[in-house]
């Protein structure tokens, strides 16, 4: 009995995934940015199969990849554009109210000794190189998911060609519950992301700023970074609110701690828990170790992560034992 039970766990389907998840963790740990930018880009595709998935039973497949595709990063870029209209107007509007603390800030920062010795051990060369990584690998992260939406079963076609032939049904099995997951996390990260956006929309409302509709879409937009976008998110919700006195600036700052309350207390850990079926401990462990290290990036995709892993573990190795 054991034997078979040790037959049935190291068969060959399990001895090749088990190398190549030891080969991508490898990966992940040596060429982080790489790595997560390959998985971000699957996890977004997954996302949007769905919807191509449907279009395509009315036009051709590269047609309604296409369109979706287009649809999503033109609706990224709607979500962002508030954040740059209040941006420049606020700038704009501290600048001519306040020209003189304008100019001494300006001449503060460039005197500053970190400003003169981050250019002097050439850190603006850095930064530039850093953002056009950033850009590249932005671009890149469009095209793979692109692709990926396009050719998605010629590419599952050739990736279970690694697998025995008998075994080839189960890893697409397996293969479709990960994508489901995975698209359950983008639904799952929305509904949070919104609920903040609500709550910002009527607590502004109520206390009459005139730009609540695009504070609350500002703060939906940041609140998918963990930790630093909310905070960006707070500081220009009191930068639009200051002029409307301190008590406004104060409430804002009351109704935003109790958004991010709400979400991180509640919201969250339902949603996740009901969309993906994981627990909010499991949630909260890969979000930690996501984060310390992988950053920001891992952090915003540790639900994602964490469903993966535990797909893998509950059809690899659970449902064997079980039986």
């Amino acid at each position: 009995m054991e034997k078979n039970m040790l037959q049935k766990i190291a068969n060959s389907q399990n001895i090749i995934f088990l190398l190549g998840a030891i080969v991508y963790i490898v990966c992940l740990f040596t060429i982080t940015d790489i790595a997560l930018m390959f998985f971000a880009t699957y996890v977004v595709a997954c996302a949007l199969n769905p919807l191509v998935d449907k279009l395509e039973k009315k036009c051709n497949r590269s047609i309604a990849a296409a369109i979706v595709f287009g649809g999503f990063v033109g609706g990224l870029l709607l979500m962002f554009l508030p954040i740059i209209i209040i941006g420049g107007k606020e700038i704009a509007h501290l600048a001519a109210q306040y020209p003189q603390y304008v100019d001494q800030v300006k001449d503060f920062v460039m005197n500053s000794p970190v400003v003169q010795e981050f250019a002097n051990s050439g850190g603006l060369i850095e930064s530039l190189t850093s953002i056009s990584k950033g850009g590249l690998y932005l671009f890149v992260a469009m095209i793979f998911t692109y692709f990926l939406i396009v050719d998605r079963d010629k590419i599952l076609n050739a990736i279970l060609r690694f697998f025995p032939r008998n075994s080839r049904e189960r890893m697409r099995e397996i293969w479709t519950i990960s994508e489901e997951k995975l698209s359950s996390f983008v639904s799952g990260q929305f509904i949070a992301s919104a609920s903040v956006g609500i709550v910002m929309l009527v607590g502004l409302l109520l206390l009459g700023v005139d730009s609540a509709v695009i504070l609350a879409c500002v703060s939906a937009v940041l609140d998918i970074v963990p930790v630093v976008g909310p905070a960006i998110a707070l500081i220009v919700c009191l930068a639009v609110t200051y002029k409307l006195g301190w008590t406004v600036v104060i409430l804002t700052a009351v109704i935003f701690a109790f958004a991010q309350f709400a979400e991180n207390n509640f919201v969250r850990p339902y949603v996740f828990g009901k969309f993906m079926d994981l627990h909010p401990i499991v949630v909260y462990i890969f979000l930690f170790v996501c984060a310390k290290y992988f950053g920001i990036v891992g952090a915003v995709f540790a639900p994602a992560i964490a469903a993966d892993a535990c797909v893998l573990i509950e059809e690899l190795y659970l449902k064997s034992m079980d039986e």
